[in-house]
């Protein structure tokens, strides 16, 4: 879960009317990509990473907007996470089917970058702080790619200098993809998992893995083995359960549509309930403020607010007045809350990098 100001996260606990804003505050594009990442910086600026003309890419946009610094790799690939230092970042991503991992200083210079290679294809990587100058990334195949056999999940601890501390590999008979991770208090760790067996569909579900990388339990989120569904999003709370965002088809007369769906467990995996939010769409990214879960739907960037306890729809906030979730060019992937409780969004219009920011009114 992303570090966010609890007084910014009590706003959205009296948010429990149902209502829909379609006023954008604030939007900007900065050419052809898609930022895969975003979240406020500490000063109340922006950052954001992902692809930028089939390059890794990083912006950091002041508290007034204005462009402070920005970085585009010379390789060929993309950031998939970013993490804040006090004067550096620290990026997570992929190039040649390899974990991609680099430092940029505050003037969007490289530091330093490396690749890590698997036994399988490594597409994402998303990386979170451990403490004491350490981080962990955990990178694996996308779950868009499909039918594409064996996978695994790698898991690399390294410092900022850019040592690597630990190398785990998990080898899989089948595609393994966890574009989200999600760590506790105790450092255990909870991967959105999405699988698939050549020539079978699409099976979702997640699974927690303790600090020496053995995996305790796993729960498949799938209802029904003849419809594919994903898992995405990842948070918890502070007394173990766990949120998980994704997708499942449901039957339509003329085929199937895809479903966005949001789930929670208890601290042993068990699911507490499931609810499906947004038709014609995919829970992506996942927030938790006090007793509401925020989660952004890929298509036209919709935002849902359900309550922790039971899943009841809380709120819905849509970036976009008029965008048609079922043939839409806006494609959101990742979801802050700005430092003033704006909502704060990621990914793509239009085939373009894009950022914006959505004022929240109850």
């Amino acid at each position: 879960m992303k570090n966010i100001p609890v007084l910014i996260l009590s706003l959205f606990v009296i948010y429990s009317c149902k209502k829909e804003n379609s006023e954008t505050k604030w939007e900007d594009s900065f050419g052809q990509g898609n930022a895969l990442f975003v979240t406020s910086a500490p000063d109340s600026g922006i950052i954001a990473c992902g692809i930028l003309d089939n390059k890794p890419y990083l912006i950091k946009l002041s508290k007034d907007k204005t462009q402070e610094a920005d970085y585009k790799s010379g390789r060929d690939g993309l950031f998939s996470s970013v993490w804040p230092g006090n004067s550096f970042y620290i990026t997570g991503g992929s190039s040649d089917g390899k974990m991609l991992l680099a430092r940029i200083d505050n003037e969007g210079t490289e530091v330093w970058d490396t690749v890590i290679a698997a036994g399988f294809n490594v597409d994402r990587t998303d990386i979170k702080y451990t403490g004491n100058g350490t981080l962990l990334a955990v990178g694996t195949a996308s779950a868009e790619l499909t039918g594409s056999g064996a996978g695994g999940l790698s898991f690399i601890r390294f410092d900022t200098a850019g040592h690597v501390i630990e190398n785990k590999e998990i080898t899989e008979t089948e595609l393994i993809s966890a574009e989200r991770i999600f760590l506790d208090n105790q450092g255990n760790i909870f991967l959105p998992l999405t699988r698939q067996v050549i020539g079978a569909k699409t099976r979702a579900s997640v699974a927690k893995y303790n600090s020496d990388f053995q995996k305790l339990w796993e729960t498949v989120l799938s209802n029904n083995p003849g419809f594919s569904a994903a898992s995405y999003g990842v948070t918890g709370d502070g007394a173990g359960n766990i949120y998980v965002a994704g997708k499942t088809e449901v039957s339509k007369e003329s085929g199937t549509l895809d479903n966005s769906f949001l789930v929670s467990l208890g601290p042993s995996g068990t699911v507490r309930w499931k609810k499906y939010l947004e038709n014609a769409n995919t829970g992506t990214d996942l927030m938790l403020s006090d007793n509401i879960i925020i989660m952004l739907n890929r298509n036209c960037f919709v935002v849902n607010m359900a309550n922790t306890d039971d899943g009841a729809e809380a709120d819905r906030v849509r970036m976009f007045e008029v965008c048609d979730p079922y043939d839409s060019d806006a494609k959101g992937s990742s979801l802050d809350l700005h430092y003033d409780g704006s909502i704060l969004v990621g990914g793509k219009k239009g085939n373009s990098f894009y950022i914006a920011i959505k004022p929240f009114t109850p």
